[in-house]
C-alpha cells in the first residue's frame, strides 16, 4: 500500500568533478552492498510550464527497459534535499518521446532540456549510491555527480530516523573529500533549466 513516505524523496547531491570512479568503488565495496549496477545510461527529458510553479516539473526517462515520467516538486525554496517524487512506471513496448510530448503537452508542458546520464549505482540496505555524468543535448560539456538518497521502500520504516541515515552515509564519504558543506542546493532541473532568453 503506498502511503505518504513512499512519494517523497530524500537525497543530498555533490559535484564530483575531481572524484575518481576507482575511489568511488573501493569505498562503495568497503559498505557491503546487495546490488551494483554499472555502465547504464539513458537521456532525460524535463519537461516545464511556462509562467507556472516553477518548483514543479516533469521529467520522462528514456531508459531502454525502465522508462518512466517523474513529477518533483521542491518542499522548501533554500534546497532540493526533501522532495516530493511521484514517478510512474511507463511500458517500454508502447511508449515513445512523441507520445509523452503529446501527453504532458495536454497539461501545457513543453520540453525545456534534455541531458544523457550515464551512472554506475550501489543499493544498500536503506539507501543508494550514485556516481554520474551528465552531458548536454549535444552530449558535449560533461560534469560529474554523487548523489546519496534514501531508499523510498525504506522511508516508511526509518520515519524520522530517514535524514540522519542519510548523514551516517555523508560521513562516510569523507573519505572522498565530502561533507555537509559540500552537499548542494540545486537540482539538475535548476542548473540546466533555460529561461525564456537562452531558448531566443
Amino acid at each position: 500500500m503506498e502511503t505518504q513516505d513512499s512519494f517523497r524523496e530524500i537525497e543530498y547531491k555533490y559535484k564530483a568533478d575531481n572524484i575518481k570512479l576507482t575511489d568511488f568503488n573501493n569505498l562503495m565495496e568497503e559498505w557491503e552492498y546487495s546490488e551494483k549496477i554499472d555502465g547504464i545510461g539513458s537521456w532525460d527529458i524535463y519537461y516545464f510550464k511556462e509562467d507556472e510553479d516553477e518548483d514543479l516539473f516533469v521529467r520522462y526517462r528514456m531508459s531502454s527497459d525502465r522508462p518512466e515520467l517523474t513529477k518533483k516538486r521542491k518542499l522548501k525554496s533554500s534546497n532540493n534535499w526533501i522532495r516530493i517524487e511521484v514517478d510512474l512506471p511507463l511500458d517500454p513496448d508502447r511508449v515513445n518521446e512523441s507520445i509523452v510530448n503529446r501527453f504532458v503537452g495536454l497539461d501545457g508542458y513543453k520540453e525545456n532540456f534534455r541531458i544523457y546520464k550515464s551512472c554506475v549505482v550501489y543499493h544498500f540496505k536503506y539507501i543508494n549510491a550514485v556516481l554520474y555524468y551528465v552531458s548536454d543535448h549535444e552530449m558535449e560539456g560533461k560534469q560529474k555527480f554523487l548523489e546519496i538518497e534514501v531508499n523510498k521502500d525504506k522511508l516508511e520504516e526509518l520515519g524520522d530516523k530517514a535524514s540522519e541515515v542519510l548523514k551516517e552515509y555523508e560521513q562516510k564519504l569523507s573519505k572522498l573529500g565530502i561533507s555537509p558543506q559540500n552537499r548542494l542546493k540545486k537540482s539538475l532541473f535548476e542548473m540546466y533549466k533555460k529561461t525564456n532568453k537562452e531558448k531566443l
